[in-house]
């Protein structure tokens, strides 16, 4: 089963402080060398944990960078491409939900053939489902 994280998660993972971060963390070290499953989260992703984290948070610099690494260590990054653009755009018009990011990275998750998204977003949540995969939390 692929899994993929949502920002959110990713960085509750490397702020201890947020509110959900015990819960994210419990799961995933309850998970993470399960064979059967495979994470992954968003590369586009770094640029934004790294600037919350070293701007938001002020933590040090070189202790997030090596945070961010031993993350894409861990859990493998998908990148972007102009397919998932393109067709979080087409979803855009057609389905109503009106987070263009967020689609975006949805596309990314369809295209690498995830079974689950894992977010805290409520939003993304109340979809349940997008082309087969479901969002979730950590809490199922």
């Amino acid at each position: 089963m692929k899994i993929f994280l949502d920002a959110n998660i990713c960085l509750d993972f490397l702020d201890s402080s947020r509110l959900n971060s015990k819960d994210s963390i419990s799961w995933y070290m309850k998970n993470k060398d399960n064979q059967d499953l495979e994470f992954y989260f968003s590369g586009d992703f770094i640029t934004t944990l790294y600037y919350i984290l070293t701007q938001k948070r002020k933590l040090e610099v070189n202790i997030v960078i090596n945070a961010i690494n031993q993350l894409c260590q861990e859990i493998a990054p998908v990148y972007l491409v102009h397919n998932d653009f393109l067709l979080a755009q087409k979803s855009f018009s057609e389905n109503g939900f009106d987070d263009f990011e967020d689609l975006m990275i949805l596309q990314s998750t369809s295209r690498v053939n995830c079974n689950i998204f894992i977010t805290n977003d409520k939003k993304l949540l109340k979809l349940e489902n997008f082309n087969n995969i479901k969002i979730q939390t950590v809490k199922g």
